[in-house]
């Protein structure tokens, strides 16, 4: 398969997905903005048009624009959020809108010169259109909009596991190694470039991801009550939300808990990996534990170390195989830890990819010698002080952004996202 139709390949799969989670939706639930930080789902869909038309065809292309009159409202520069759901055209004209841009791409292909910025860009508009889906994939759960109904899904076995499943950490040497993505992944965004040589000592990083079990106990020994736990801010945050449990769950009237899941409301199954947390939540949490939060570089070193070199998934160079990771939208919804040993890294870490984000300690912001790609935009105005680096990918996330170099941000009271925690020491 040529770089061309690699790239084509890789747009209409990226389509699929989009398809999949969002073609069933009506006029209002499109429309609508369910959350002050999120756009409506209707404007994500005309936004990953605009940018393939502006970009594909108004850029290699030269070809006019379809719609130039609203530019200013599917650029994300260009509108406020909380105006963008009653300018947005109807159901069938967005619909119309995407079929009419990815139709212009396909018979631009048939005259273009090929070259490698033209493959790059390709694989660009078809990685952008995955980062939103998966964020539609966030709106669609805060909108509570299930997938299916929630009757349709076999409910949770009991927890068996053992109570030291939560608490095991695999060690980490430690030493050199090329931090980011080298120029020949295609697939990789301006901030995962250019390669680093970091150095990171010897550290111990959880074998899976906090459990839901073990964020029970956080709750039930105080530990959204204790201000020993919580920085300043993170407490200013706590108090004024009034929070005392991750987003989306709800105490039911016999002293147990439930969450909202993409399936609707489902009972806490403790062996589960928490999710919906924030930065400061997971803070407070590793420090519950006598623990901390590991920096990107620990991270990224425990999840593509191996004696043969860097991988690009923590168990190997393949990214494709959902036996191994739960991603692709396979589920909807996250996996009982535990259930994945192919996805295990050299070092043992299991479920590093696929089912949360894990949060870092770290700021998001440039590596040493960042230059922008052709969309400035994507990531230099985020390197502001303001945002905090997670790592991993959810269940959301799509095989070929899912990768140990990949990186996401969220300001640090953000939870909304399938965002989880997994601790180091040491």
């Amino acid at each position: 398969m040529t770089g061309l139709a690699q790239a084509l390949d890789s747009l209409s799969r990226a389509r699929r997905k989009t398809l999949l989670l969002c073609q069933d939706l009506s006029e209002n639930a499109l429309r609508e903005q369910v959350d002050q930080e999120f756009s409506p789902i209707g404007w994500h869909l005309g936004h990953i048009a605009w940018q393939e038309e502006c970009w594909l065809q108004r850029n290699l292309g030269k070809m006019p624009p379809l719609d130039p009159e609203r530019d200013s409202l599917w650029n994300s520069f260009a509108s406020q959020k909380n105006q963008r759901g009653p300018g947005l055209p109807s159901k069938d004209e967005l619909w119309s809108y995407l079929h009419a841009v990815r139709e212009r791409t396909l018979s631009l292909c048939q005259v273009l010169d090929v070259s490698l910025r033209t493959i790059e860009l390709f694989h660009f508009i078809a990685n952008h259109e995955r980062q939103h889906t998966e964020i539609m994939g966030t709106v669609r759960w805060l909108g509570k909009l299930p997938l299916e109904p929630q009757t349709s899904r076999a409910q949770p076995k009991e927890d068996t596991q053992p109570q030291e499943f939560d608490t095991q950490f695999c060690a980490m040497p430690g030493g050199e190694f090329l931090m980011g993505s080298p120029p020949s992944d295609l697939d990789a965004w301006d901030n995962e470039r250019p390669l680093q040589r970091v150095k990171v000592a010897d550290f111990e990083l959880m074998r899976f991801p906090v459990s839901n079990r073990s964020w029970l106990e956080f709750m039930v020994h105080g530990g959204y009550r204790e201000r020993a736990l919580w920085d300043e801010a993170g407490w200013a945050w706590r108090c004024s939300h009034d929070v005392e449990c991750p987003l989306g769950w709800l105490e039911d009237k016999d002293g147990g808990w439930q969450l909202w899941t993409l399936h609707g409301f489902e009972r806490v199954e403790p062996r589960k990996p928490v999710c919906h947390v924030s930065w400061f939540e997971a803070r407070a949490y590793a420090r519950f534990m006598g623990a901390r939060l590991p920096s990107e570089a620990e991270w990224e070193f425990a999840a593509s170390h191996s004696p043969a070199g860097k991988r690009r998934t923590p168990w190997g160079d393949n990214a494709n195989g959902n036996h191994v990771a739960n991603w692709d939208l396979q589920h909807w919804d996250v996996t009982t830890l535990g259930t994945l040993p192919a996805s295990a890294s050299y070092f043992g870490a299991e479920q590093l990819i696929g089912d949360v984000w894990e949060w870092t300690c770290d700021e998001f912001s440039a590596y040493p010698g960042f230059t922008p790609q052709a969309y400035a935009g994507y990531s230099a105005p985020f390197f502001d002080g303001r945002h905090q680096v997670a790592r991993g990918g959810s269940f959301l996330t799509q095989p070929e952004i899912a990768r140990a170099s990949f990186r996401t941000w969220y300001t640090p009271d953000q939870r909304q996202p399938v965002l989880g925690v997994r601790l180091a020491r040491g």
